[in-house]
Protein backbone atom coordinates (compact mmCIF):
# COMPACT_ATOMS: atom_id res chain seq x y z
CA UNK A 1 0.00 0.00 0.00
CA UNK A 2 1.30 3.32 -1.27
CA UNK A 3 2.02 6.10 1.51
CA UNK A 4 -0.69 8.51 0.33
CA UNK A 5 -3.56 5.47 -0.21
CA UNK A 6 -2.32 5.20 3.46
CA UNK A 7 -2.76 8.67 4.28
CA UNK A 8 -5.81 9.04 2.39
CA UNK A 9 -7.40 5.94 4.53
CA UNK A 10 -8.14 8.54 7.61
CA UNK A 11 -9.22 11.48 5.29
CA UNK A 12 -12.01 8.74 4.50
CA UNK A 13 -13.39 7.12 7.05
CA UNK A 14 -15.26 4.54 5.08
CA UNK A 15 -11.74 3.60 3.48
CA UNK A 16 -10.34 3.82 7.05
CA UNK A 17 -13.22 1.17 8.24
CA UNK A 18 -12.98 -1.29 5.29
CA UNK A 19 -9.07 -1.00 6.31
CA UNK A 20 -10.02 -2.20 9.76
CA UNK A 21 -11.86 -4.88 8.83
CA UNK A 22 -9.72 -6.11 6.50
CA UNK A 23 -7.42 -6.46 9.42
CA UNK A 24 -9.83 -7.77 11.74
CA UNK A 25 -10.93 -10.35 9.06
CA UNK A 26 -6.96 -11.58 9.03
CA UNK A 27 -6.71 -11.81 12.86
CA UNK A 28 -10.00 -13.80 12.97
CA UNK A 29 -8.88 -16.36 10.41
CA UNK A 30 -5.72 -17.26 12.21
CA UNK A 31 -6.87 -17.10 15.96
CA UNK A 32 -7.46 -20.92 15.46
CA UNK A 33 -4.94 -23.35 16.78
CA UNK A 34 -2.36 -24.02 19.41
CA UNK A 35 -1.61 -20.93 21.76
CA UNK A 36 1.64 -22.06 22.53
CA UNK A 37 4.66 -19.17 22.70
CA UNK A 38 7.14 -19.25 20.14
CA UNK A 39 10.57 -18.18 21.10
CA UNK A 40 13.68 -17.24 19.00
CA UNK A 41 16.11 -19.92 19.51
CA UNK A 42 19.51 -16.85 19.61
CA UNK A 43 18.26 -14.60 22.14
CA UNK A 44 17.78 -16.12 25.97
CA UNK A 45 14.91 -14.85 28.04
CA UNK A 46 17.73 -13.08 30.27
CA UNK A 47 18.65 -10.98 27.75
CA UNK A 48 15.44 -9.16 27.30
CA UNK A 49 15.48 -5.88 29.83
CA UNK A 50 13.88 -2.39 28.88
CA UNK A 51 11.06 -3.32 26.33
CA UNK A 52 9.79 -0.37 25.17
CA UNK A 53 6.28 -0.80 23.69
CA UNK A 54 3.77 0.46 21.03
CA UNK A 55 0.49 1.66 22.10
CA UNK A 56 -2.08 -1.30 22.03
CA UNK A 57 -3.98 -1.75 19.21
CA UNK A 58 -7.80 -3.15 19.47
CA UNK A 59 -10.63 -4.25 17.17
CA UNK A 60 -13.49 -5.13 19.10
CA UNK A 61 -17.04 -5.93 17.24
CA UNK A 62 -20.63 -5.05 18.80
CA UNK A 63 -23.37 -7.45 18.43
CA UNK A 64 -26.78 -5.34 18.50
CA UNK A 65 -29.17 -7.61 16.76
CA UNK A 66 -28.74 -11.23 15.84
CA UNK A 67 -25.24 -12.44 15.50
CA UNK A 68 -24.08 -9.85 13.07
CA UNK A 69 -20.99 -7.86 14.69
CA UNK A 70 -19.98 -4.33 13.41
CA UNK A 71 -16.45 -3.48 14.29
CA UNK A 72 -16.74 -0.51 16.87
CA UNK A 73 -14.71 2.62 17.23
CA UNK A 74 -15.67 3.19 20.96
CA UNK A 75 -15.14 -0.24 22.28
CA UNK A 76 -12.00 -0.58 20.53
CA UNK A 77 -10.99 3.02 22.28
CA UNK A 78 -11.66 1.96 25.69
CA UNK A 79 -10.19 -1.94 25.35
CA UNK A 80 -6.60 0.11 24.12
CA UNK A 81 -6.84 2.34 26.72
CA UNK A 82 -7.38 -0.02 29.61
CA UNK A 83 -4.71 -2.63 27.85
CA UNK A 84 -2.28 0.34 28.00
CA UNK A 85 -2.97 1.15 31.49
CA UNK A 86 -2.82 -2.65 32.60
CA UNK A 87 0.91 -2.21 30.68
CA UNK A 88 1.51 0.49 32.66
CA UNK A 89 0.61 -1.08 35.98
CA UNK A 90 2.99 -4.46 34.93
CA UNK A 91 6.16 -2.58 33.60
CA UNK A 92 8.38 -4.13 36.12
CA UNK A 93 6.79 -7.79 35.59
CA UNK A 94 6.94 -7.20 31.70
CA UNK A 95 10.31 -5.86 31.86
CA UNK A 96 8.75 -2.38 30.16
CA UNK A 97 10.15 1.23 29.64
CA UNK A 98 8.47 3.58 28.22
CA UNK A 99 5.64 3.28 25.38
CA UNK A 100 6.41 4.08 22.26
CA UNK A 101 3.34 6.74 20.41
CA UNK A 102 2.51 6.81 17.07
CA UNK A 103 3.92 9.87 15.27
CA UNK A 104 0.77 10.03 13.15
CA UNK A 105 -2.01 8.20 11.63
CA UNK A 106 0.05 7.01 8.20
CA UNK A 107 2.40 5.25 10.88
CA UNK A 108 0.04 3.55 13.11
CA UNK A 109 -1.83 2.19 9.90
CA UNK A 110 1.57 0.68 8.53
CA UNK A 111 2.17 -0.79 11.79
CA UNK A 112 -1.40 -2.13 11.62
CA UNK A 113 -0.42 -4.24 7.93
CA UNK A 114 2.49 -5.14 9.11
CA UNK A 115 1.10 -6.80 12.46
CA UNK A 116 -1.47 -8.69 10.51
CA UNK A 117 1.14 -9.65 7.94
CA UNK A 118 2.97 -11.26 11.18
CA UNK A 119 0.06 -12.83 12.70
CA UNK A 120 -0.15 -14.27 9.13
CA UNK A 121 2.99 -15.61 7.97
CA UNK A 122 3.69 -17.34 11.85
CA UNK A 123 0.26 -18.83 11.20
CA UNK A 124 1.35 -20.48 8.37
CA UNK A 125 5.19 -21.35 8.98
CA UNK A 126 4.72 -22.16 12.83
CA UNK A 127 8.37 -20.62 13.96
CA UNK A 128 9.95 -17.43 13.94
CA UNK A 129 13.13 -17.75 12.21
CA UNK A 130 13.68 -16.41 8.66
CA UNK A 131 10.78 -13.73 9.68
CA UNK A 132 13.00 -10.40 9.54
CA UNK A 133 11.18 -7.02 11.22
CA UNK A 134 9.11 -5.15 8.66
CA UNK A 135 10.38 -1.69 7.66
CA UNK A 136 8.17 0.52 10.14
CA UNK A 137 8.76 -1.52 12.98
CA UNK A 138 12.31 -2.00 12.09
CA UNK A 139 12.49 1.70 11.67
CA UNK A 140 10.86 2.75 14.68
CA UNK A 141 13.06 0.98 16.62
CA UNK A 142 16.15 2.18 15.32
CA UNK A 143 14.74 5.89 15.47
CA UNK A 144 14.65 5.00 19.30
CA UNK A 145 17.83 3.20 19.56
CA UNK A 146 15.79 0.40 21.41
CA UNK A 147 16.66 -2.65 20.73
CA UNK A 148 13.59 -4.95 22.34
CA UNK A 149 9.90 -3.82 21.65
CA UNK A 150 6.63 -5.38 22.68
CA UNK A 151 3.67 -4.96 20.39
CA UNK A 152 -0.04 -5.83 21.57
CA UNK A 153 -3.35 -6.43 19.49
CA UNK A 154 -6.79 -6.76 21.28
CA UNK A 155 -9.47 -8.60 19.17
CA UNK A 156 -12.92 -9.86 20.72
CA UNK A 157 -16.72 -8.75 20.53
CA UNK A 158 -19.27 -7.49 23.07
CA UNK A 159 -23.36 -7.86 22.50
CA UNK A 160 -26.09 -5.46 23.46
CA UNK A 161 -27.85 -6.02 26.79
CA UNK A 162 -30.48 -8.67 26.37
CA UNK A 163 -29.23 -10.07 22.89
CA UNK A 164 -27.85 -13.20 24.05
CA UNK A 165 -30.82 -14.48 25.78
CA UNK A 166 -32.92 -14.00 22.74
CA UNK A 167 -29.95 -15.87 20.71
CA UNK A 168 -30.14 -18.25 22.66
CA UNK A 169 -33.93 -19.09 22.82
CA UNK A 170 -33.29 -19.10 18.97
CA UNK A 171 -30.90 -21.88 19.31
CA UNK A 172 -33.61 -24.05 21.37
CA UNK A 173 -36.19 -23.31 19.02
CA UNK A 174 -33.34 -24.65 15.83
CA UNK A 175 -32.71 -27.66 18.77
CA UNK A 176 -36.54 -28.48 18.57
CA UNK A 177 -37.05 -28.06 15.21
CA UNK A 178 -33.88 -30.65 14.24
CA UNK A 179 -34.92 -32.76 17.16
CA UNK A 180 -31.34 -31.74 19.08
CA UNK A 181 -29.54 -32.75 15.93
CA UNK A 182 -28.44 -29.32 15.71
CA UNK A 183 -28.20 -26.94 18.96
CA UNK A 184 -26.28 -23.29 17.69
CA UNK A 185 -25.14 -22.03 21.03
CA UNK A 186 -23.98 -18.53 20.70
CA UNK A 187 -21.17 -16.71 22.32
CA UNK A 188 -21.94 -14.22 24.77
CA UNK A 189 -18.86 -12.43 24.26
CA UNK A 190 -15.53 -12.90 23.08
CA UNK A 191 -11.26 -11.51 23.98
CA UNK A 192 -8.49 -12.82 22.57
CA UNK A 193 -4.81 -11.44 23.30
CA UNK A 194 -1.67 -11.66 20.80
CA UNK A 195 1.97 -10.56 21.78
CA UNK A 196 4.85 -9.52 19.71
CA UNK A 197 8.80 -8.92 21.28
CA UNK A 198 10.96 -7.40 18.49
CA UNK A 199 14.71 -7.80 18.91
CA UNK A 200 16.05 -4.43 16.31
CA UNK A 201 19.68 -5.93 17.01
CA UNK A 202 19.50 -9.45 15.20
CA UNK A 203 16.22 -7.96 13.09
CA UNK A 204 13.83 -11.17 14.02
CA UNK A 205 10.89 -11.12 16.14
CA UNK A 206 12.04 -12.70 19.80
CA UNK A 207 8.56 -13.61 20.74
CA UNK A 208 5.15 -14.26 19.83
CA UNK A 209 2.14 -15.55 21.73
CA UNK A 210 -1.72 -15.02 21.25
CA UNK A 211 -4.09 -16.25 24.37
CA UNK A 212 -7.20 -18.55 24.09
CA UNK A 213 -10.11 -16.73 23.59
CA UNK A 214 -12.32 -16.20 26.98
CA UNK A 215 -15.99 -15.74 26.82
CA UNK A 216 -16.06 -12.78 28.66
CA UNK A 217 -16.57 -9.06 28.28
CA UNK A 218 -13.64 -7.44 26.41
CA UNK A 219 -13.41 -4.38 28.38
CA UNK A 220 -13.22 -6.10 31.60
CA UNK A 221 -9.73 -5.00 32.84
CA UNK A 222 -9.97 -8.23 35.62
CA UNK A 223 -10.06 -10.58 32.84
CA UNK A 224 -7.83 -8.82 30.35
CA UNK A 225 -4.99 -8.49 32.85
CA UNK A 226 -5.04 -12.28 33.67
CA UNK A 227 -4.98 -12.91 29.94
CA UNK A 228 -1.81 -9.97 29.52
CA UNK A 229 -0.10 -11.92 32.26
CA UNK A 230 -0.63 -15.79 30.78
CA UNK A 231 0.74 -14.51 27.54
CA UNK A 232 4.16 -14.70 29.46
CA UNK A 233 3.84 -17.35 31.79
CA UNK A 234 6.29 -19.67 31.69
CA UNK A 235 8.96 -17.32 29.72
CA UNK A 236 9.11 -13.53 31.22
CA UNK A 237 8.34 -15.53 34.87
CA UNK A 238 7.19 -18.76 36.26
CA UNK A 239 3.74 -19.48 35.76
CA UNK A 240 1.56 -17.49 38.06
Amino acid sequence: MRQEEVSNNYKNPDKRMRHLIILLSILILTSCGANKHLASSTTTVTEINNVDYFQPLSYIQFIEKGNKAALSDSLSEVVSKNLSLLLDKNKTTLRLDKEIPFVNDTTKVKVEDELAYLVRVITQRKKLSGIPLPHTIDSILKNNNQRFALATIATGFGRRKGNYGGQVAKGAAVGILTLGMFVPTPIKSNLTLYAFIFDAEKDEITYYKKSMPVEKEPTDEQVMEKQLIKLFNGYLYEKK
